[in-house]
């Protein structure tokens, strides 16, 4: 991927995530450097980026760390498609954060998941701070693809998405 190509995603991970959900632009474009990472996109006709998925490839696990779709082409299949695909080739459970169901956008992108075969799980945490003393935590519940989650797989997941990707003890 070429750094114009990730200007576009970090673009798209701004208009899609709360601040505190994204890396800094040089964080994230350091991300590219590991090789259990990956930026998948999906474009239109002329070849822009309208949507993406970025994933860690862990231990036990996939975790998919940012899914979004530019909200001009939001609501006409392609974030439904793009996932569907992406789920129909996974080589193993997948996993994501969701924040809890207070708001009725969250409710509706938990629902989103829910269609696409994921099971909202009891368990989650405090996702670590990403971009210094500014930011704060997010509460963040598991969702999980296809299998659910136990507590022994949650208890996995949790350790090595802090351990690996988060880089803090938890």
């Amino acid at each position: 991927m070429d750094e114009k190509d990730y200007d576009r995603i970090h673009d798209l991970m701004k208009a899609s995530f709360q601040e505190e959900e994204i890396r800094t632009y040089e964080s994230g474009l350091k991300q590219l450097e590991y090789t259990n990472y990956r930026i998948l996109t999906v474009r239109n006709k002329d070849a822009d980026i309208i949507g993406f998925i970025a994933d860690w490839e862990l231990e036990s696990f996939i975790f998919l760390e940012h899914f979004a779709v530019d909200t001009k082409y939001r609501g006409a299949g392609i974030g439904s498609a793009m996932l569907a695909t992406y789920l129909n080739q996974a080589t193993n459970t997948v996993i994501l954060e969701v924040e809890d169901y207070d708001t009725e956008i969250e409710k509706r992108r938990i629902g989103f998941y829910q269609r696409m075969g994921f099971h909202l799980s009891e368990f989650g945490y405090l996702q670590p701070i990403l971009r210094g003393d500014t930011c704060k935590e997010i509460p963040l519940r598991i969702m999980s693809f296809s299998d659910k989650l136990t507590e022994q797989d949650f208890n996995t997941f949790k350790n090595e998405v802090f351990s690996k990707i988060y880089k803090v003890s938890n």
